[in-house]
C-alpha cells in the first residue's frame, strides 16, 4: 500500500517526508522503520479521492515519543498462577 509520510509535531507544521509502500498502513503508536531510523506514527488517517492517482492514506510520525506509548497499560499485566507482574 502507498502511503503520503509527513514528518512533524502536528500535521499543520508538518514537512512531506515521502511515498513509501507498507503491507498495512500503521497504526498510531505504531513504530516504523525509515532510511534506517526508528519513528513513531503519531496521527494516521485516509485521503479519499478517486480523482487523482497516489496514496490514499497518510501517517504523521515523530520521533518524539508520545506521552501515551510510555504511560502504564490501562490493565494488569498476570503470569500463569494469576500474579500481576510489576515492570
Amino acid at each position: 500500500m502507498l502511503i503520503d509520510v509527513f514528518n512533524g509535531r502536528d500535521h499543520k507544521n508538518a514537512t512531506p517526508a515521502g511515498r513509501f509502500h507498507f503491507l498495512r498502513p500503521p497504526t498510531p503508536g505504531e513504530r516504523v522503520e525509515l532510511n534506517g531510523k526508528i519513528l513513531v506514527v503519531t496521527r494516521a488517517w485516509h485521503q479519499p479521492g478517486i480523482c487523482y492517482a497516489g496514496a490514499k492514506f497518510a501517517i504523521l510520525i515523530s520521533d518524539q515519543i508520545p506521552a501515551t506509548a510510555t504511560s502504564e497499560p490501562a490493565f494488569p499485566v498476570h503470569d500463569e498462577v494469576r500474579e500481576v507482574i510489576q515492570p
